[in-house]
């Protein structure tokens, strides 16, 4: 939840362009939306935020405090969706590569797998980090039985094939 705006004329409008894999912070004014935008991408991590600035009507001044209050917004946005891209980058790659996966099917038998193959390959923080990311989900709730014979395989087969290039496809 965004912290309250210091000044009643300007809020912040957040919305996910779904044709930029990107969220979008706008400061408006009472009278003028979209003063600035903030573009924080979520799913390349090749792609950096990046800000768009429009006066459609004009100069519009707009307040230290409240600037510094967009920034902190937008910082913090930042920080919460790109936190993953940070991560070393045979982690971000992971991600990369299994969020394809994912999008291509996903099934519960598929965890103990993922699980597998990602422990013998990252380092525990980073296996947490990458399923916390992707499956918006902690390795305990994927934890407690071992994977089905030929899942691991399947699954390295599945995540080569959606450009897993990490060096890691061979552990």
């Amino acid at each position: 939840m965004a912290d309250p705006t210091p000044h009643p004329d300007h809020r912040i409008t957040r919305i996910y362009v779904l044709s930029e894999d990107a969220w979008h912070l706008e400061l408006d004014h009472r009278d003028t939306r979209c003063l600035i935008t903030a573009i924080v991408p979520d799913e390349d991590p090749a792609r950096e935020p990046s800000f768009c600035l429009a006066a459609p009507a004009g100069d519009h001044h707009v307040p230290h405090a409240v600037m510094r209050w967009f920034m902190d917004e937008v910082a913090e946005e930042i920080r919460r969706v790109r936190g993953w891209t940070e991560l070393p980058p045979a982690a971000v790659d992971t991600v990369v590569a299994l969020r394809e996966v994912v999008a291509d099917g996903w099934d519960d038998e598929d965890g103990p797998a993922l699980l597998a193959l990602l422990s013998g390959v990252l380092p525990a923080d980073q296996v947490a980090a990458v399923v916390l990311e992707v499956l918006s989900a902690d390795t305990t709730a994927l934890a407690g039985r071992p994977p089905a014979p030929g899942a691991v395989a399947a699954l390295r087969e599945r995540m080569a094939g959606a450009g897993w290039r990490s060096g890691t496809t061979d552990g």
